[in-house]
C-alpha cells in the first residue's frame, strides 16, 4: 500500500521501522533531540498518516495511530526496497530495544496500543508492509500517566545502543539470566494484577540476588542491600512475603477483607519493588563494566561470594528506593470496592 507524496522524514530508497507511542511528553522540542546513531523522533504533528493504509490498519486502529503524541524513526537505505526481508527484521527489532530501554527509563503508559510499523519509500511513495502492536504499559495508580522527558528518551536510545554491544560481546554469548529478567520485566509493566507486578518485580530482584533453598527471604533481605543500601532490610522482608503469598495462592491474606489501609500499603510496595527492579536492570544495561558479573547465574555465584566491600565497589553507590514515593498521594487511589 502506498501513497504518492513522500514525508520529509524518509528518503526514496530508503526501509523503515516506525514505533507509535500515545503518551505525555514533557517537551514538545523534542525533535530537536539527537538520538543518533539509530533513531530519530518525530513529532505525532508532524507525521500524517497515508490515506492508503487505513484499509491496512482498519478504522479504529487507524484512529490510535494518529492519536500517537510521538513516532520514533529507524531507518537505512536497501537496495532491494519492494521486499519485506532481514533488513526489516533488524530495523523492527531495534526499534522494539529502544521500546525496552524506554521501559527502563521511565514509567510511562499509553492510552493506547503502542504500535510498530514497517515498510518502505520507492519513488516518492512510502510502502507499510507490516504491523506490530505491543501490549501497553499498565498505569501506576497514583501517578497513572507521567510525562517522558528529554533525558528519558535519551537513556532509552543509550540502553538500546547498549545493549546491542552486550549481545555482540563474549559476555553476551552467555547473558541468559540478564536476558530473562529483562524479558521479566517488561512483561510485568503489562500485568494489570497490582499483587501479581509485586510477586513478578520481586522475581527480577531474585534473579540477580540468587537467593539459596530454603533462605529465600533472608538472602532477598541481605542482599538487595547492594541495590538500595542497609536502611530497609526489614521492608524488603515484608515485599518478600507479598511475593511468597502470591506464589503459593495465598493472597486472600492480603485481599480477604481488602481494607483501606492494606490498599495504600500494597501500592507503595508494588512502586518501590518496580523502581528497585527498573533501576538495577538500566544500570546493569548502561555499565560494561557489569556485564561480566550480571550476565549468567555462574557469574552471579562468582560475584556473590566475593567479600561485601568488594561487591560494593563493583556495583557502586546504592540507589534511594524511596524515590519511587516521591509523588505519592492516597488520593488519587481508586475507593477500595473498585479496586
Amino acid at each position: 500500500m502506498t501513497h504518492k507524496r513522500a514525508p520529509g522524514w524518509i528518503n526514496d530508497g530508503e526501509k523503515y521501522a516506525l514505533l507509535g507511542l500515545n503518551i505525555k511528553v514533557m517537551d514538545l522540542t523534542l525533535g530537536q533531540l539527537d538520538l543518533a546513531p539509530n533513531f530519530e523522533i518525530i513529532g505525532g504533528a508532524d507525521f500524517k498518516v497515508p490515506d492508503e493504509w487505513r484499509e491496512w490498519l482498519g478504522s479504529i486502529r487507524i484512529e490510535e495511530v494518529e492519536a500517537c503524541d510521538i513516532f520514533i524513526a529507524c531507518k537505512l537505505r536497501s537496495a532491494s526496497p519492494d521486499i519485506l526481508d532481514g533488513e526489516n527484521i533488524l530495523l523492527t527489532n531495534r526499534l522494539w530495544s529502544f521500546y525496552r530501554g524506554l521501559l527502563l527509563s521511565s514509567t510511562f503508559a499509553t492510552a493506547h496500543k503502542p504500535v510498530i510499523l514497517t515498510g518502505s519509500c520507492r519513488d516518492g511513495e512510502v510502502g507499510l508492509r507490516q504491523q506490530q502492536d505491543l501490549d501497553p504499559p499498565v498505569p501506576n495508580d497514583f501517578r497513572p500517566y507521567p510525562d517522558v522527558s528529554p533525558d528519558q528518551f535519551e537513556a532509552a536510545a543509550a540502553i538500546a545502543g547498549s545493549y546491542a554491544q552486550m549481545v555482540s560481546t563474549r559476555h553476551g554469548s552467555n547473558r541468559w539470566r540478564f536476558n530473562r529478567v529483562f524479558h521479566l520485566y517488561c512483561q510485568t509493566r503489562t500485568e494489570p494484577d497490582l499483587l501479581e507486578r509485586i510477586h513478578q518485580y520481586a522475581r527480577c530482584i531474585d534473579g540477580f540476588v540468587t537467593t539459596g533453598p530454603g533462605q529465600g527471604r533472608k538472602d532477598f533481605r541481605s542482599r538487595t542491600q547492594l541495590f538500595i543500601g542497609p536502611l530497609h532490610q526489614d521492608f524488603m522482608g515484608e515485599i518478600y512475603d507479598v511475593r511468597s503469598a502470591v506464589e503459593h495462592l495465598h493472597e486472600d491474606r492480603y485481599l480477604d477483607p481488602l481494607t483501606r489501609p492494606t490498599q495504600v500499603d500494597l501500592t507503595k510496595k508494588e512502586a518501590i519493588i518496580e523502581h528497585i527492579a527498573r533501576t538495577t536492570l538500566a544500570r546493569i544495561a548502561l555499565n560494561e563494566q557489569l556485564w561480566p558479573h550480571f550476565t549468567s547465574k555462574t557469574a552471579l555465584g562468582d560475584f556473590w561470594a566475593k567479600p561485601a566491600d568488594e561487591r560494593q565497589a563493583i556495583w557502586g553507590p546504592p540507589i534511594d528506593p524511596m524515590e519511587a514515593l516521591a509523588q505519592f498521594d492516597e488520593r488519587y487511589l481508586p475507593a477500595v470496592g473498585d479496586w
